[in-house]
């Protein structure tokens, strides 16, 4: 597994797609489609903004911690015909529980708990971008 964290949320095609960039600590982005609510939930989970009420992934996160348990990480386990899976890693009193998850989800989930991100070798092999001139791949 490759340590990756979110290094953007952008804006795909004509506005109704977006994208979660996640660059690997080799300096290669994985983008990574999802729909205008999982962006919104992501960002607003990385800014610490509060909603007033809880969003489906802070309500996923307060039940999992009421339970006595943690997000230990998520991970980006494979990727099929274009479609992506992941995984959230949960802590329970040293026993580690794996809930299948779309990515989106996993990753509205990670960015409120701070918990690691990791992406599948052959994932990252395959589908990252790289920018052979050292910049970041999405700049102009």
């Amino acid at each position: 597994m490759i340590a990756a964290s979110l290094e953007d949320i952008a804006v795909a095609g004509d506005g109704n797609q977006f994208l979660a960039l996640l660059k690997t600590d080799a300096g290669s982005i994985l983008p990574i489609f999802i729909d205008a609510f999982q962006a919104i939930s992501i960002s607003a989970g990385r800014s610490g903004d509060d909603p007033g009420r809880p969003m489906t992934h802070d309500l996923i996160l307060s039940m999992i911690e009421l339970f006595g348990a943690k997000i230990d990480r998520i991970e980006i386990t494979d990727i099929v015909e274009g479609v992506y899976f992941a995984m959230l890693v949960i802590e329970r009193q040293g026993v580690n529980f794996e809930i299948d998850a779309r990515p989106s989800d996993a990753l509205a989930v990670a960015v409120r708990s701070q918990a690691p991100i990791l992406i599948a070798e052959h994932v990252v092999e395959q589908n990252a971008l790289v920018d052979d001139y050292g910049g970041n791949a999405f700049e102009a």
